[in-house]
């Protein structure tokens, strides 16, 4: 790892969606042009997908990734003080190759209110007669904004036992400092599995239980996890969760769940009592997707200044491909409709990331995979509803993260095996 400071579209082509941009401009209101900052190259080679995350009080940005060294991968971190160079990476895992590189399931970055910096990853264990490797959540805080981490502990509470997949997790932390981690979980369908190849009880033939969504909440700054709560269950075994907090303490969780006919649409289910029990998951928009696979596209949440939800996700639906942003105005009770980022008569698998600045705005980041080379692109949500103006293209590459806090925003993605940043400056 170097460190240092199409395909094309089918027929016509299809431009990115700008309502609120056209409707602003209709006005005579537009607004100023987004200034992205010089691009920065925060590794050269060897990284998988990068995630961000900026600190409120005093403006340093942070960028987490596995990179992978003489074939041995590790989670890695750099910070910047000024948006306009980044420190040496800092390795953050404390056992060698203790790590896996995946785009759904990247290392995620997050800070709590006093300043410290979380990390949590995957790792992966090779399983003798199993497709996919078992993987246990991983998680090192640090207390020195960055420089160093501690060692890591593991965030599932049936580390240990019967190998199964912990893994296309997310992050949050709230204004109290609570710390949520939200993932899927493979533990009920590898016991059966494990009962099956046994021969006991009665487990023969059926189908086998899909996989859960659950949550673990640390109340101590990191030291520890209480045991985790599930969320629900029948979760599409391949896209990651997505998780936010509001104001008030609501703390809510997105994913893409199965339901009959194997259709895959996203919902979210909201707690209101700190993370210990949610409610019935809410579904966002009606796409209808049908699907027998896994489409490795996730939701992504963010709560603005006025309590409303946003989502942003993929929907692969013939005739309505494309990347869309919905807004609950009633604390995720109900959706509105469904405005789009990103939509054509051809849209492949893409990924769209959210974030809510300490304006109380919310920031798109979205991935443009229809051309020879992939594109990413930077706006802002319309305060008005679920549309977004002002888009501007960041650089070639996908994956794109995004972070914001106070007055700073930065957005972080892959550029083949580099990892790019640029810091955005806008006006109000």
């Amino acid at each position: 790892m170097r460190t240092a400071t199409g395909r094309a579209a089918r027929r016509a082509v299809v431009g990115v969606v700008l309502v609120g941009a056209l409707l602003a401009s209709a006005c005579g209101n537009a607004p100023p042009p987004l200034d992205l900052g010089e691009a920065l190259t925060v590794v050269e080679a060897g990284a998988s997908n990068p995630t961000t995350a900026a600190d409120p009080r005093t403006g340093t940005i942070y960028v987490a990734w596995v990179g992978v060294e003489d074939g041995v991968a590790g989670v890695y971190l750099a910070r910047s003080e000024d948006g306009r160079t980044f420190s040496a990476p800092v390795r953050v895992n404390d056992r060698p190759g203790d790590a896996a590189p995946h785009e759904q399931a990247p290392a995620q970055v997050a800070v709590g209110p006093e300043g410290h910096v979380y990390v949590v990853w995957q790792n992966n264990t090779v399983v003798e007669g199993r497709r996919f490797p078992a993987s246990d959540l991983r998680f090192a805080r640090s207390t020195d904004g960055g420089r160093s981490f501690e060692p890591a502990l593991t965030v599932n509470d049936d580390a240990g036992g019967l190998p199964a997949s912990h893994t296309f997790h997310s992050i949050a932390v709230a204004a109290d400092g609570t710390i949520y981690v939200s993932w899927i979980d493979s533990r009920v369908r590898a016991r059966v599995e494990a009962e099956r190849r046994a021969g006991r009880g009665g487990a023969e033939g059926g189908e086998l239980p899909g996989p859960e969504i659950r949550l673990a909440r640390s109340t101590d700054g990191g030291r520890s996890f209480e045991p985790s709560v599930v969320v629900d269950e029948e979760a599409c075994p391949c896209c990651r969760t997505a998780l936010a907090v509001g104001p008030d303490g609501a703390v809510y969780v997105a994913w893409r769940k199965v339901f009959e006919g194997s259709v895959r649409d996203i919902v979210v289910a909201r707690s209101t009592d700190g993370g210990r029990t949610f409610g019935a998951p809410v579904r966002v928009h009606d796409d209808g997707w049908v699907i027998d696979g896994c489409p490795h596209a996730g939701p992504s949440l963010a709560v603005d200044g006025d309590g409303r939800l946003h989502v942003a996700w993929y929907t692969g639906r013939e005739g309505r491909q494309g990347l869309f942003h919905a807004v609950s105005e009633d604390g995720g009770r109900s959706f509105g409709g469904a405005a789009p980022i990103l939509s054509g008569e051809w849209v492949p698998v893409s990924q769209v990331k959210l974030v809510a600045d300490g304006r109380g705005e919310v920031w798109i980041t979205w991935d443009d995979r229809r051309g020879e080379e992939k594109r990413v692109y930077v706006a802002r949500a319309e305060r008005s509803g679920p549309s977004r103006r002002g888009a501007a293209e960041a650089g070639r590459g996908a994956s794109p993260a995004i972070a914001a806090a106070g007055d700073v925003r930065a957005v972080a993605w892959l550029d083949g095996e580099a990892v790019r940043v640029r810091a955005i400056r806008s006006g109000p």
